[in-house]
């Protein structure tokens, strides 16, 4: 008999063509509603990808299937799917948004485990990792790419730039003059990373999918500790806020506070739902988007909740904070925005099938410019929330967010191309292409 073939769940991609043939028709024939209504995470796929006209990824209706769906499967079937974040089973691609670099360039992936540095007018690549690492004549060493692909965002520090894979391989490169750059060491974490890591005292703080916080010596990229306040993954970056990292857990469906003296529990919340986004600031209360299609506001100090706003799908992007406003999209197709204390000032609904939001907004010149995932972007009024234009972007999928440069917007494709919208027309530019 040939060997079983494992199964990993990973948080993006189509899925092989085993799992449509094999895992789909199974699948079906025990849980028909799943091809119609189950959506998830990152993408659509296989298990899911029969739809229902007007149904988009996220709307309320759907908590009302998976309910429909457990007492049909019973807890195992449900958590191996509506847990796994993406119901797909296939090799992780990387989705990382583009970066803006000290020096003005942008940083944006070229291909699992490579990053350009491109000059943000022309497109021209300034530096490339691995290719621009010089070798060492006397070991005969050659400089590679970081095993594994990118969903965590580069951090910056002066001259360094830390970037950690989905294989939990985290790499520190050192920019020189020009071109030049240099990569003194690359530590293997031992597990599998989605969220950005919080830099903070010369130590990274690395939250993997297992639930661990792993503490990482800048310098020289020595383990130094980790810390575990419950099992889980963690796929929204965390909040350092004042001597605690704020962190969601998707699995435990809570938010807590974890002291970096100790790695204890300063406080924790239960009731917020699963959350993949990034925990944001706002004021004295930390923004949590979830699944359970509300943004909650928590007081930072203590955890208490100061409030929740009921939206119209699940909020997976994390919501921008300008001012007084507060904007959030939903995979529900809305994008709101809200008081600072959570009262609704305005809401537009994107028409088409699935009008996905996943991505943070960005405010560039007195546009909020929001993306669709199916490569729909718009420019809206920020006080109104009037449409001044629309852009659409054949063949491609934007479930990265949008970086603001300038009066332009960066976007990073799921196949690794960068385009450039100008925030006051909508116009947009390819300046980089998508890897082959």
């Amino acid at each position: 008999m040939p060997a079983r073939r494992r199964l990993r769940i990973r948080p993006d991609t189509a899925p092989p063509k085993w799992e449509a043939t094999v895992i789909r028709p199974r699948i079906a024939r025990l849980i028909p509603a799943i091809g119609r209504v189950f959506h998830v995470k990152h993408i659509h796929n296989a298990v899911h990808n029969g739809g229902v006209e007007g149904l988009s990824c996220g709307q309320n209706r759907v908590a009302n299937a998976r309910i429909r769906l457990s007492r049909l499967v019973g807890v195992a079937v449900l958590s191996a799917l509506l847990l796994s974040g993406c119901g797909g089973i296939a090799a992780a691609a990387g989705w990382a948004a583009p970066a803006r670099m000290p020096d003005g360039s942008i940083l944006v992936q070229v291909k699992p485990g490579e990053v350009r540095a491109l000059d943000p007018a022309s497109g021209s690549e300034r530096w490339h990792f691995p290719d621009s690492v010089k070798a060492e004549k006397a070991s005969k060493r050659t400089s590679r790419p970081v095993k594994g692909t990118f969903y965590a965002a580069p951090i910056f520090d002066r001259d360094r730039i830390y970037l950690v894979s989905y294989e939990g391989h985290l790499v520190r490169i050192d920019r020189g003059q020009g071109s030049e750059i240099s990569s003194p060491w690359t530590v293997e974490l031992g597990e599998n990373v989605v969220a950005t890591p919080v830099l903070n005292g010369g130590r990274l703080y690395v939250a993997t999918e297992a639930g661990d916080i792993v503490v990482v010596n800048a310098d020289d990229g020595a383990i130094a500790t980790r810390y575990r306040v419950e099992a889980g993954r963690i796929w929204g970056a965390p909040l350092l806020s004042g001597e605690n990292l704020i962190i969601s857990n998707f699995d435990q469906k809570t938010v807590y506070a974890m002291r970096l003296a100790d790695g204890k529990a300063a406080w924790s919340r239960g009731d917020v739902g699963a959350s993949v986004a990034e925990v944001v600031p706002a004021g004295p209360n930390v923004l949590v988007g979830s699944l359970d299609g509300s943004l909650h506001a928590l007081d930072a100090a203590g955890g208490g909740l100061r409030w929740e706003f009921k939206a119209d799908g699940w909020v997976t992007g994390a919501p921008l904070v300008a001012g007084d406003t507060i904007y959030a999209g939903t995979m529900g197709g809305s994008v709101y925005a809200l008081t600072l204390d959570g009262q609704q000032r305005w809401q537009f609904t994107l028409d088409g099938t699935k009008p996905e939001f996943r991505a943070t907004p960005v405010l560039v010149d007195g546009t909020l410019v929001v993306v669709a995932r199916r490569g729909v972007v718009l420019g809206l009024d920020p006080a109104t929330g009037k449409q001044n234009w629309r852009s659409e972007i054949p063949d491609v999928r934007l479930d990265a967010s949008p970086l603001a440069a300038g009066s332009s917007v960066f976007l990073a494709t799921t196949k690794h191309a960068l385009i450039r919208v100008d925030a006051a027309s909508g116009a947009t530019q390819t300046i980089s292409a998508a890897a082959q």
